[in-house]
């Protein structure tokens, strides 16, 4: 296991590196920069600006630059926000988004697993055909439309709770729904899925005929091994529930990464970009291999070789 997970690391390397320089050349490549907007900027501040950055100097010097910023695990000052390097930017608005992501992961979990265990038992039964009705309508709503729908529904019109903002536990509710609704239909039809085929293995008919309690039976043994499944498809769904974040950040002001990466972006902050792109790279990186790390346990029968 130890070998693995040096090895994962190793190969992480050049996929980190591939991401910095497509970052770095895509960003100077877009139109526009940092310091042009509507209103017009004197040449002369306009110079100094540039050379006070280093990008009044060829591409290679500053690709070059950047490289050995990254090796320091320096992301650069902002543009945008001249008081905050990135690396500030990311140690304020990550705590949020992580929150934001535990949160709606949560959420998932709860709503995904019984419905996908419900769905099995009664199989071809009613609720089986009502959860996946539901299951189909709650893939086909996106976060920009579900969470508009919440905030007039449950905001606006029944008072229940806030529109936006974060920090109370009421404040979470509505942003962790909206968020989280994608994959607890992921997760109940991947629980589902696998829930079906478990309860016809031999194991499950042993411990019936022995007189098992059907609870016991579905909660201890069935679901135990329906949920390799789930955990292979947590370690993305983890990490895109933190990236992914973004649009209902901004629908609900909370003031998570997010809402940099997205003024940051309109505003051509080039260090900005570049640095939440590569922090949300290497944290997808991680989540798949801590994944990993936990299905071999889960399975012992896995081998990493």
């Amino acid at each position: 296991m130890i070998k693995f997970v040096l090895r994962r690391i190793v190969i992480s390397i050049p996929v980190i590196f591939l991401v910095a320089t497509s970052t770095f050349f895509i960003m100077r490549l877009a139109p526009g920069g940092p310091f042009l907007s509507e209103k017009a900027i004197p040449a002369e501040i306009q110079a100094n600006l540039l050379a006070k950055y280093g990008l009044d100097q060829p591409l290679w010097v500053q690709y070059g630059r950047y490289l050995r910023n990254l090796l320091r695990f320096d992301l650069g000052p902002s543009y945008k926000y001249p008081d905050r390097s990135v690396n500030q930017i990311i140690r304020e608005g990550f705590p949020v988004s992580l929150e934001l992501g535990l949160a709606a992961l949560i959420f998932a979990l709860l709503v995904g697993i019984p419905v996908g265990v419900v769905s099995a038992v009664k199989h071809r039964g009613f609720a089986d055909h009502l959860t996946m009705g539901m299951v189909l309508i709650g893939i086909s709503v996106p976060s920009f439309v579900l969470g508009p729908l919440l905030i007039f529904t449950f905001s606006l019109t029944l008072y229940w709770f806030p529109p936006g903002m974060w920090g109370s536990l009421r404040q979470m509710v509505l942003p962790s729904i909206t968020l989280g609704m994608i994959y607890a239909v992921y997760i109940a039809r991947l629980t589902r899925a696998e829930m079906i085929e478990v309860l016809h293995q031999d194991y499950i008919r042993t411990a019936r005929a022995k007189g098992m309690g059907e609870f016991r039976v579905l909660w201890k043994h069935a679901l135990n091994g329906a949920m390799l499944p789930v955990v292979s498809f947590l370690g993305p769904a983890i990490a895109d529930m933190v990236t992914g974040s973004i649009v209902v950040e901004r629908i609900f002001a909370i003031p998570g990464l997010g809402r940099f990466f997205v003024d940051s972006a309109f505003s051509r902050d080039y260090t900005t970009v570049m640095g939440t792109v590569l922090f949300y790279a290497v944290l997808l990186i991680l989540a798949n291999l801590v994944v990993d790390v936990v299905y071999k346990f889960m399975d012992p029968r896995i081998e990493y070789q």
